[in-house]
């Protein structure tokens, strides 16, 4: 079995915008590390409680789809996917600051 965990993860620590289809606005949360396949977020109003949500670090000029993988309090992991639900690729237009 693949270890997850194994993945080097760039620590952000980058305020994003998460908007969750049919909930109107957006909503802030931190993302605190990053890797190529996903990323862990922290949100203190956590809107996140939808499995499928859209995550901005930039204003909303590129987003990566996510899906939730776990939950800890207001921190979830979660995992790029495409706008269909199929694991996406690469991690091309998020870098760290």
């Amino acid at each position: 079995m693949f270890e997850r965990r194994a993945l080097k993860r760039i620590e952000l620590n980058q305020l994003a915008l998460v908007h969750v289809d049919g909930v109107r606005g957006v909503h802030p949360c931190l993302v605190m590390d990053i890797h190529r396949e996903g990323a862990k977020l922290h949100s203190s109003t956590h809107h996140t409680v939808a499995y499928n949500f859209a995550l901005s670090l930039d204003g909303f000029k590129t987003t990566r789809h996510c899906r939730v993988l776990w939950r800890n309090g207001n921190t979830c992991g979660v995992k790029f996917i495409d706008r269909d639900g199929v694991i996406a690729g690469g991690l091309n237009q998020v870098t760290a600051t």
